[in-house]
């Protein structure tokens, strides 16, 4: 069995209260949210203000992220096969459709944004890499949730109720498995505005070397340029470039490939000079 270390397991749970906090937390505050004693966190909080992780503003002693993170965020960017084959994959196709495209992993009963590359049209997604959104309301979500296994799923959906974004949300656990098991049937999520009411999103599943489950891509489009033609054609290159992600990570499936045509591109790709 692994050895754990309570100190940094305290640490981790401070440093993931502040990053859902938006205006810094006090010291007290702080030990609400993780449930810790005020002394206990006091040297913890000390340490990593030390380390550039975490700043304390001297006039409202509220502590916020440090700038230590950014290099740390960067490396793991630098170091990561999954960033890279996603940025390899998403600029071309943002430029093809001029959407946004998003890449997500599941932490929790939360999805949290680790890619995203800008589309070429003026209305533009707001959202930000670091963003956390419930899993249950988006379409990266859903795919991440459909291939848990069922055990883990229902540890995930008993672990409280499932919040509303928008009037579309589904908040009913039966509704949401019915759902996921579509997703899984179909091989693609849709977020019919169910986590901004202006804006659809069409995810499918990203498989690493084992074919595994371990992120999800989306393209997130404003309703005013979705046309009921359009659905099936974002569809497809959601589906399409989540199969080149795929592929780029090592998963070779052919089975659950898209089509050889997306397999042989890749090769071509990895063949180039």
């Amino acid at each position: 069995m692994a050895a754990h270390s309570p100190a940094v397991s305290r640490a981790v749970a401070a440093l993931d209260a502040l990053a859902r906090a938006s205006d810094g937390l006090t010291l007290s505050e702080l030990a609400r949210e993780t449930g810790e004693p005020k002394s206990t966190l006091h040297a913890i909080l000390a340490t990593l203000v030390e380390a550039g992780l975490l700043v304390r503003d001297g006039a409202t002693k509220r502590y916020r992220l440090g700038p230590h993170l950014l290099a740390l965020a960067g490396a793991y960017a630098r170091q990561s096969d999954l960033l890279r084959a996603f940025g390899e994959v998403a600029r071309p196709l943002a430029r093809e459709l001029g959407e946004t495209i998003q890449l997500a992993i599941l932490q929790g009963r939360d999805v949290l944004y680790i890619g995203k590359q800008e589309g070429t049209q003026w209305v533009r997604l707001a959202s930000e890499v670091g963003t956390r959104l419930p899993a249950h309301a988006t379409s990266l979500g859903k795919c991440l949730l459909a291939w848990l296994p069922p055990e883990e799923l229902e540890r995930l959906l008993a672990a409280g109720p499932l919040v509303a974004l928008t009037p579309r949300t589904i908040t009913d656990p039966g509704v949401l498995r019915e759902e996921l098991a579509q997703v899984r049937a179909r091989g693609y999520a849709i977020d019919r505005g169910e986590t901004l009411p202006d804006v659809w999103c069409f995810g499918a599943p990203v498989r690493d070397a084992h074919g595994a489950v371990v992120a999800a891509l989306s393209i997130s489009v404003p309703v005013t340029r979705i046309a009921p033609e359009r659905i099936d054609a974002l569809i497809a290159a959601a589906r399409r470039a989540a199969t080149e992600l795929s592929l780029r990570l090592g998963y070779c499936d052919m089975a659950t490939a898209e089509s050889e045509e997306v397999f042989e591109d890749t090769q071509r790709r990895r063949a180039a000079p």
